[in-house]
């Protein structure tokens, strides 16, 4: 049989309320079948044919109630797991299979031969029609549409093979096995529509519960990346002012407090930067990161360069620059001997007529490492991608012999107003 796989999540909510809902609607179900029976015992006692003794109307009865128990523990079974492990059916499958062919045995040595009559009249093809339809919508808790179909079949073929050989007619017979064959398949249709409302429900919640982890889990990538970001850089900094300041106070330079001075100062910047971090309401401004890369490359002894002008763009793009500028000054100042770096601002046109926009920061470095390499995988590197394609933007990142060249790109959706006699700023330091 093919199994329906379940979601290993707890269910809650709604989903717990429509999976009750549904067992007990299919429990109900299940205890329509001795009433069923009690209707075949009616239909036996509106006929001439003498009643079975004693032991054999208890063995009937017996046998009945113990369908009913076990067509129960399977639709019980079959709400949490799969009636086949590995290739063994659950024995509470061979035990619903075996009583099923007790019973069908049971009534065909037991009750009168139908003689003619029809579906309604004959105890016989009543019990071998409920049992049936009883044990096929047990199992379609588990088994798909198509393979009931299948199953289902062998109950109006058992049900005409023992009207056949009692002497029904052909035509007669095979009305009655149609009549049977689409009982069943309404017992059984019904079980497998509420276990598809079902499946359906406990997917749902199961994506529900997957996109609320998918929440948490880029949550804490937000705040893993950004503490990288604000903390490397302010740490990166507090190194080299501090070691500037160290310089200056043993050749007696007063400029050493200076230089603590705003060492304090960044520390408690970068304390304010951690806990908006965890709060989510940092940002970063572009004119703010020019000026501290200037700050910091200055105190590391870098000559730095700033060419270009801050971009008339939306606060997302500004402020993925932003942090592009802040990302590429901490790598200058941990990871290479740099003597000179520049930052450029570009704004360029791309498409057919030069339409769009697109602007670029490029910040460039000598001093490379060889150590250091230059594949583009670091940590930081990664959080910079991140950030740039949720703009639309892309980064770039390659070593030129001894240089370092970081090219950030994104779109620039809201054009600046042109003005074509407007100086280019060049800051030197």
């Amino acid at each position: 049989m093919t199994t329906v796989s379940q979601p290993a999540v707890p269910r809650s909510g709604g989903a717990r309320g429509v999976e009750t809902y549904t067992r007990f609607t299919l429990y109900l179900v299940v205890f329509l079948e001795p009433f069923f029976y009690a209707y075949a015992v009616g239909a036996l006692a509106a006929t001439e044919a003498p009643m079975p003794g004693s032991a054999q109307g208890t063995l009937l009865v017996t046998l009945g109630l113990a369908h009913t128990g076990l067509c129960l523990a399977t639709v019980h079974a079959g709400f949490d797991r799969p009636f086949v492990t590995g290739r063994r059916p659950r024995p509470v499958v061979v035990a619903l299979l075996l009583a099923t062919a007790a019973v069908a045995v049971a009534a065909t040595a037991i009750l009168p031969e139908p003689a003619g009559r029809g579906i309604l009249g004959d105890p016989r093809t009543v019990m071998l029609a409920v049992c049936g339809a009883g044990t096929v919508g047990a199992l379609a808790i588990r088994v798909r549409s198509r393979r009931v179909l299948l199953v289902g079949l062998a109950v109006p073929l058992v049900v005409v093979a023992v009207r056949l050989a009692g002497g029904d007619g052909v035509a007669g017979t095979v009305v009655v096995g149609v009549m049977t064959y689409v009982f069943v398949l309404f017992w059984a249709g019904s079980v497998r529509l509420s276990m598809w409302v079902l499946e359906v429900v406990r997917e749902l919640d199961a994506a529900r519960q997957v996109a609320a982890r998918l929440a948490v889990a880029e949550e804490r990538l937000r705040i893993a990346r950004d503490m990288h970001d604000v903390v490397g850089r302010a740490l990166s900094a507090v190194a080299v002012k501090s070691d500037l300041a160290a310089a200056l106070a043993r050749r007696g330079d007063p400029r050493g407090a200076d230089q603590m001075d705003e060492v304090r100062a960044l520390a408690q910047e970068s304390l304010r930067e951690v806990r908006g971090v965890v709060a989510g309401y940092r940002g970063a401004d572009l004119a703010t990161e020019l000026e501290g890369a200037r700050s910091v490359l200055r105190a590391a002894g870098v000559t730095v360069r700033v060419v270009g002008d801050v971009p008339d763009l939306a606060a997302p793009q500004v402020e993925a620059l932003a942090w592009v500028v802040r990302e590429g000054v901490t790598n200058i100042v941990r990871h290479s001997d740099a003597r000179e770096a520049r930052i450029d601002l570009a704004d360029l046109r791309t498409g057919a007529g030069g339409g769009a926009r697109e602007l670029a920061l490029t910040v460039t470095n000598d001093g490379v490492r060889a150590a250091a390499g230059a594949d583009g995988g670091g940590a930081g590197l990664v959080g910079l991608r991140e950030r740039l394609a949720a703009v639309g933007g892309a980064l770039d990142a390659e070593a030129r012999g001894d240089r370092f060249v970081l090219t950030a790109r994104v779109p620039a959706p809201r054009p600046a107003p042109e003005n074509p006699h407007a100086p280019t700023r060049e800051a030197a330091a």
